[in-house]
């Protein structure tokens, strides 16, 4: 399976039909966001094939705004949510990605795996776990006990409860020792640390679509690096695009992307369960195996700009929903 090898099809005489309609796509996100997915290229495909970008006004009425066959949305607060509710109620032929009420079960890393877990996941291409971890929300005192209690071994993953978009929300440490578990501030998770030969697979899901690239993550953890460093140490956000993995010379049993059907199968079963079309997986195969492997995060609306030929493949997505609303 190749790295950059494209998981979809797509019929190019009905994108060429249905291309003479216009399609409008109303996108309410951060600013930030604007500029790294709004990008010319993807902009040029789209209107190509007939489709609009229309930026929201937030602090508008929705109804006053459009019409609109698709809304995209990536904004947070009950605000928001409560607009894009009452919208939809009124407008359910509008498609809306992603219903706010299925986002926010990607919002709070107590639910994020719950799914993964639940689906228990193992074929003859492998095998899908959720690393062991611990909610705290109060008491860091009480949390040497509490780790011991749930039985997870050290070092520990910590990362902040809730995924608000914010830079903290991705903040990541790597915890030690049971001392300086105390020192930390709830609310948080702690996930045990698997060894994963320092290299991560995202694998991002763009309706059904599936694009998977490498990237570098934390380094293994000896057991001399165990019993010799002590404290929690914070990790600059791990898997930027900065940090891409994909021409590194890497040993091929860390780089082996994971298996085609192992991944399909993932994707259709989340999609299904999450209810979501956007989102992408982190994964990593725990070292010493070949077919192991660790959902360790999951995002909504991630970054699709770091993935090549990206704006190809949302142009073709946006259209397959508005062929497939017509044809209804």
């Amino acid at each position: 399976m190749r790295l950059d090898e494209d998981y979809w099809s797509d019929d190019d005489d009905d994108n060429e039909r249905f291309s003479q309609q216009k399609i409008v796509v109303g996108y309410a996100l951060t600013s930030k966001k604007i500029k790294s997915f709004l990008q010319p290229k993807l902009e040029g495909f789209a209107r190509k094939k007939g489709i609009l970008f229309v930026e929201i006004d937030p602090h508008r009425p929705l109804s006053d705004q459009g019409p609109f066959d698709i809304v995209l949305h990536k904004l947070t607060g009950k605000e928001w949510r409560q607009i894009l509710e009452d919208y939809w109620e009124k407008h359910p032929e509008v498609t809306v990605l992603d219903p706010p009420d299925a986002i926010q079960h990607l919002l709070n890393r107590q639910s994020m795996l719950q799914d993964v877990a639940d689906l228990n996941l193992s074929t003859n291409h492998g095998e899908v776990c959720v690393p062991k971890q611990l909610v705290i929300t109060k008491d860091p005192l009480s949390i040497p006990d509490a780790v011991t209690d749930a039985g997870l071994a050290l070092p520990l993953v910590v990362k902040p409860l809730v995924v608000d978009g914010s830079a903290r929300s991705h903040e990541l440490s790597l915890a030690y020792d049971p001392f300086s578990l105390s020192k930390l501030e709830p609310p948080l998770v702690l996930q045990e640390f698997v060894n994963h030969g320092g290299v991560l697979f995202k694998v991002y899901i763009i309706g059904e679509a599936i694009r998977v690239v490498r990237r570098f993550s934390l380094p293994d953890v000896s057991k001399h690096e165990l019993l010799s460093n002590a404290g929690v140490f914070k990790f600059p956000r791990v898997s930027c695009a900065a940090a891409s993995a994909d021409e590194a010379d890497l040993d091929p049993a860390v780089a082996e992307l994971p298996p085609e059907p192992l991944l399909e199968r993932l994707a259709r079963e989340l999609r299904r369960r999450l209810g979501l079309r956007l989102f992408n997986i982190d994964i990593i195969r725990e070292h010493g195996t070949r077919n192991r492997f660790y959902v360790i995060d999951i995002n909504y609306f991630p970054g699709y700009g770091k993935v090549p030929g990206y704006e190809q493949v949302f142009t073709d997505f946006l259209l397959s929903l508005a062929q497939s609303k017509y044809k209804r």
